[in-house]
């Protein structure tokens, strides 16, 4: 019961027990009492509790009470009457518009709670869960287990770099897709790869506490904000480069520097002869494992890239065999050889030999030494010499990179090669598309087209190109002993412009052996030339400063 001090309360209270009786039979008994001078306003005693209510009408007509808990009589007469009187004046329901004024402030409240809680709160509460879950779903101690972890901390660690520090204090609630699509434009012009994982991992992160609070909270990437993403990525599309590849006929005299003493134990060097020798990408051949290998008798073989590691995942079988020849099978061997003198574990063709362990626990050689490789050998240590090998396309600008060396020069060379007694193209263009591994992707062809190459045409075909491959090795091994006698080059001299005026005159030429690799030899030598030659048309020494700049950096 409400303390009473005000006298006229006191007045009232008397009054309504009088009113009630002092016979304690009467002591629930409910008694009323208009209070005089003011319209409506009355007294109730209810058993020892004294209260005052408005009897008024609604809009309806409808009679009712305004009920005044906690209020003096005094408060009630000074603010409280006078203002639901204004409301009735008005139209309007005084009970209505205390329920009214109860939510609004329930709302204020819950708006300057939610105000309270930021994007870096509920970040760290959404990465907490997400690495105990990807820790408690995978093995750390094996490769896969480790792969998926790292994988998840490259996840966070975008959201940190990109995202994190943007919206860090600002509250979840008041973000919205124009905060969001600010924030993401610069980074789609910048990096899309990038844009694109840090809105998949965001939509991970609001998806998962919408969840958490039940539905309160509406994620801010909507339509609107998916479809400027998508716009922002059609902006920042750059046209299509393709990697930059030599002249096909440059690549003998190219395989021989990869094979050279100066890179016997180079890793890098291996991966990037092997990648030509077998036209693969580059990720293939570094988790090659000796297990995937098959060799035939005759030195001939093939293996199976492992879906993981294939471009197209989830590629069929037949679109992950690449086969190879007995001058590659060869070469695997003493591979094998060299890596049973130093480590206790085969399991990969190419292991990492940068790290100490590699001999006990091995794992594959990174991309990043590839192209380190690549930029110290032909982006600099070959600019020093004044060889300049670039793009076959005098056009295009750029050093050589493995991906076109290997694919793309195979590619050319394979379509250029005639027979030389019909003219006619030597292989299909079927049959080098599936040495490139690449699979009939337009649905009619693919739906009609059911022919496949036979096993024999790809060993055939595979064998040509390396022998083609090693042609100005092996030339180098049988023509440098001759240079140094005179009477043997006057020899092969003589036979060169004997069948130079048999081939004028149309007619069927077959060289010697010796002097097959002394064409080749030659031809080795005019690519030679012509890398000195680019060097000089191109600004050679221009571009060894800008490299070297770019190092120092």
């Amino acid at each position: 019961m409400r303390a009473i001090s005000d006298p006229n309360e006191l007045k009232i209270l008397t009054s309504l027990k009088q009113k009630r009786g002092y016979n304690p039979q009467n002591k629930d008994k409910i008694v009323k009492l208009q209070i005089s001078g003011y319209k409506g306003l009355y007294a109730e005693l209810r058993g020892e509790n004294l209260r005052f209510f408005l009897r008024y009408s609604k809009a309806n007509g409808k009679k009712t009470d305004r009920v005044y808990k906690g209020l003096s009589l005094s408060q009630i007469t000074s603010s409280a009457l006078p203002y639901d009187r204004e409301l009735i004046s008005k139209g309007l329901d005084p009970i209505e518009e205390q329920k009214k004024a109860r939510q609004q402030a329930a709302k204020l409240a819950e708006d300057n709670k939610k105000q309270k809680v930021t994007f870096r709160q509920v970040y760290l509460q959404w990465k907490l869960e997400e690495v105990k879950k990807t820790l408690n779903k995978n093995n750390k101690t094996t490769p896969t287990g480790k792969q998926r972890i790292h994988n998840k901390n490259s996840d966070l660690g975008r959201i940190e770099n990109h995202i994190l520090s943007a919206l860090a204090k600002k509250p979840i609630y008041s973000i919205n897709s124009y905060h969001l699509a600010e924030l993401f434009k610069p980074l789609c012009s910048n990096s899309p790869s990038t844009a694109k994982k840090c809105k998949t991992q965001l939509i991970n992160l609001f998806g998962w506490y919408e969840n958490y609070i039940k539905g309160e909270f509406k994620s801010p990437i909507t339509y609107s904000f998916t479809k400027k993403f998508s716009q922002f990525l059609r902006e920042a599309q750059k046209p299509s480069q393709n990697y930059n590849a030599p002249d096909y006929r440059s690549l003998p005299i190219i395989f021989n520097l990869l094979t050279s003493e100066q890179y016997k134990r180079s890793t890098a060097a291996k991966v990037a002869s092997f990648c030509i020798l077998t036209a693969c990408r580059s990720e293939a051949v570094r988790n090659l494992k000796w297990e995937s290998i098959h060799l035939n008798d005759d030195c001939t073989g093939y293996f199976i890239i492992p879906i993981d590691d294939n471009k197209v995942k989830g590629a069929p079988k037949e679109l992950r065999t690449v086969y190879f020849g007995s001058l590659v099978g060869a070469y695997l061997e003493s591979i094998q050889e060299e890596l049973i003198g130093t480590a206790f574990s085969h399991k990969y063709v190419f292991p990492n030999r940068y790290r100490k362990d590699w001999t006990t626990n091995p794992v594959p050689l990174g991309e990043n030494a590839i192209s380190s490789f690549m930029r110290k050998s032909f982006h600099v240590a070959e600019l020093k010499k004044g060889h300049l090998w670039k793009d076959a396309d005098d056009e295009k600008d750029g050093l050589i990179q493995t991906h076109a060396t290997s694919r793309a020069c195979f590619q050319t060379w394979a379509l250029e090669q005639k027979d030389p007694i019909t003219g006619l193209p030597r292989y299909s263009k079927e049959l080098t598309e599936a040495c490139l591994l690449h699979a009939k992707d337009d649905k009619y062809k693919g739906a009609y087209d059911r022919s496949r190459v036979s096993e024999e045409e790809l060993y055939r075909i595979k064998g040509d190109w390396e022998e083609y491959i090693f042609s100005y090795e092996l030339a180098c091994s049988k023509i440098l002993p001759v240079l140094d006698n005179p009477i043997a080059m006057g020899n092969l001299r003589d036979e060169e412009a004997e069948i130079e005026q048999l081939e004028k005159q149309g007619q069927p030429v077959e060289e010697s052996e010796d002097l097959k690799s002394y064409r080749i030899y030659e031809r080795g030598l005019i690519a030679l030339t012509k890398a000195q030659d680019d060097f000089k048309k191109y600004g050679g020494e221009a571009l060894l400063k800008k490299l070297e700049k770019q190092k120092k950096k």
